[in-house]
């Protein structure tokens, strides 16, 4: 069947979005645009007509056998947004709706298409608008030299994505799955070839922990900043390869500290999670000590610092939401681990922008954390989930509970709540400043168990953390219980 396409919005994204589909050929898949500004009533966008307003959204896409709405309205209201939404899933619940991320309204001079994101029951659950400093960002990274650790991954994709739009002279994409890097490159190419003068990309196939490897990147591309995204983060996974995560969440993040501080580099960028708060999971633990290694370079090595912690990003690999369709779409049931559990949810591309933001304010060795809004429940996500689709809860798809998982928690936390939390010049970005907790001697040993940490056993694994990081806590897992995707 053909792709037949109605565009809702007829100002500047909408018109950009056209504009995109028609320099790659496809002008004949757009319908035309719904647009409930009087003035715009039956003019002429290229070849195609403002067909009518919102109100008209069922009759038109019956009468035009619309596949796909993309509503390019970046500063739409929740209240839009699901008055639009419902009046399609009405109507016809297969049609996919993608969204242009508001974030985007930001940004002239780059495409739209490619941060197209498939519209999720989250952009229907209130969360309040954010804004970046778009002209500090160009200032600071206007013809800088960027490397990004992780960046095939979610975070890193998208910091990656985000990155190249603030005129920056180089990017080096750094990541250890040949496939993931293949499709970032990809993605990429979508954004460069429309810029007047994109930045050079460098995709490097590494492991963070390579020390050969990572020093002759750095040597030769000479990065100013670098955001370290790399880290293993499935916690129940991560449990049962305890060893491993220590390795590469602690080895990694140490191997590229100490060669940023052999390379000079101006800033050194963490992402965190939410995880590390009070850790009861390998996860969270070594990330907990990553930080708090962090900051030890920032006060002992002459290198500027920041932390940047959030929770969850909508869509990631791993995240429920991905999984919770998968479900939805082979008929359930939707499995849930516990009736109570939240979680702080937030869109990829919100988290990767707040996130270079706190980098312009950073002073240096700051834990920064990202405003999250209110944690939200498990259950209910499954709930608007089943509904979005057209379906209902525990009738046309089962919700079932599982049980918590190896690590898990019911809620997560941001703070320790012993901080002193300050304000930043974004409302969404708050700080505060921690005290080395590390010395020298701790040092000395974090560096000498991860020459062995491989051959340790899950239990020393754990003692190991407990002792650096003292608020961590656990009780042993058996391998017998183990369900890492319920």
């Amino acid at each position: 069947m053909k792709t037949r396409i109605l565009i809702i919005g007829a100002g500047d994204a909408g018109k950009t979005v056209f504009n995109e589909f028609v320099e790659k050929g496809k002008e004949s898949h757009i319908v035309g645009f719904l647009d409930d500004d009087p003035s715009k009533a039956e003019l002429l966008i290229g070849s195609k007509s403002i067909l009518g307003t919102l109100s008209s959204i069922d009759k038109v896409i019956e009468k035009y056998s619309v596949t796909e709405v993309i509503i390019a309205i970046p500063s739409a209201s929740q209240e839009v947004l699901g008055s639009v939404i419902s009046s399609i899933r009405i109507f016809d619940s297969r049609i996919s709706i993608h969204i242009v991320p508001s974030g985007e309204k930001y940004f002239e001079t780059v495409p739209i298409v490619p941060s197209l994101e498939e519209l999720t029951v989250f952009e229907l659950t209130g969360r309040d608008e954010y804004s970046i400093d778009i002209d500090g960002i160009k200032h600071k990274y206007s013809q800088k030299t960027v490397l990004v650790t992780g960046a095939g991954g979610s975070i890193g994709s998208e910091l990656c994505r985000q990155i190249i739009k603030f005129g920056i002279k180089k990017i080096i994409c750094i990541g250890k799955g040949e496939n993931s890097i293949y499709d970032l490159a990809k993605s990429l190419k979508l954004y460069t070839e429309f810029m007047e003068n994109p930045p050079q990309a460098i995709y490097c196939i590494c492991d963070v922990r390579d020390k050969i490897g990572i020093r002759k990147l750095f040597n030769e591309h000479k990065p100013q900043i670098v955001f370290h995204a790399a880290a293993h983060k499935h916690v129940p996974m991560m449990e049962y390869n305890s060893s491993e995560a220590v390795s590469n969440n602690v080895g990694g993040t140490l191997n590229i500290l100490e060669t940023c501080c052999e390379n000079h580099v101006e800033e050194f960028v963490f992402i965190s999670t939410d995880k590390a708060v009070r850790p009861v999971n390998i996860m969270g633990a070594t990330k907990r000590l990553a930080e708090l290694m962090v900051g030890y370079f920032g006060k002992h090595k002459n290198i500027k610092v920041a932390v940047v912690r959030f929770g969850n990003v909508l869509n990631s690999r791993g995240s429920v939401i991905p999984l919770f369709i998968e479900q939805i779409k082979a008929g359930g049931p939707v499995t849930v681990t516990h009736p109570d559990v939240t979680r702080y949810f937030m869109s990829i591309s919100e988290a990767a922008l707040l996130t270079i933001n706190a980098s312009v304010i950073s002073a240096g060795n700051e834990v920064y954390v990202l405003d999250m809004g209110e944690q939200l429940k498990i259950y209910d996500i499954a709930e608007k989930l089943i509904k979005f689709h057209g379906l209902k809860p525990n009738e046309d798809i089962k919700i079932t509970f599982t049980g918590m998982r190896a690590g898990e928690k019911l809620y997560e936390e941001l703070f320790y709540g012993t901080e002193e939390q300050l304000k930043t010049s974004n409302s969404k970005i708050m700080y505060f400043n921690e005290e080395c907790l590390l010395n020298e001697e701790q040092i000395s040993e974090i560096v000498k168990n991860l020459e062995t940490i491989k051959s340790f056993s899950d239990e020393k694994v754990r003692e190991f953390l407990k002792k650096i990081v003292p608020e961590y806590s656990y009780d042993k897992v058996s391998f017998e219980d183990m369900r890492v995707v319920n």
